[in-house]
């Protein structure tokens, strides 16, 4: 696998296009955005979050209208709660994020696949059939 400029390829830019226009709620629980890696084989795209510290069940992942939605929803303490552990430093937390990708046509919706291993979200977008097919034509 290579990894993509966004400048010089139209389906990494489309894979990788966020959505600004969301309600502020949304935007209240979506302040961080994970690192993020596209990539493209033969066979397949695929994106790598780089997301430590969660469980499995704390994604949603959810496709809709050719749009792929990656969120998590932890519920965080409020600020008035009183914590279980007394931090004398603490930098890092486990954050709620949001993102989301726009699909190209070339990707098979129903195959595609997630995979949670040491702190990586990995999702597997199939390319369809006929796109993964190269015909060589010869000059007559």
């Amino acid at each position: 696998m290579t990894y993509m400029r966004l400048a010089h390829d139209p389906v990494m830019r489309m894979l990788l296009n966020n959505f600004v226009n969301q309600e502020q709620e949304t935007e209240r629980k979506c302040r961080w955005t994970p690192a993020t890696n596209v990539t493209e084989s033969k066979e397949s795209y695929q994106i790598e979050m780089a997301v430590p510290g969660f469980n499995k069940e704390d994604f949603k992942i959810s496709m809709e209208k050719n749009i792929l939605s990656i969120s998590t929803e932890i519920e965080m303490a409020e600020k008035g709660e009183e914590q279980q552990e007394n931090f004398r430093m603490r930098e890092f937390a486990r954050r709620n994020f949001c993102r989301s990708f726009s699909m190209p046509e070339t990707v098979d919706l129903e195959s595609i696949k997630a995979e949670y291993i040491n702190g990586i979200l990995r999702i597997t977008l199939p390319k369809k059939e006929e796109v993964k097919v190269t015909k060589e034509i010869q000059v007559a």
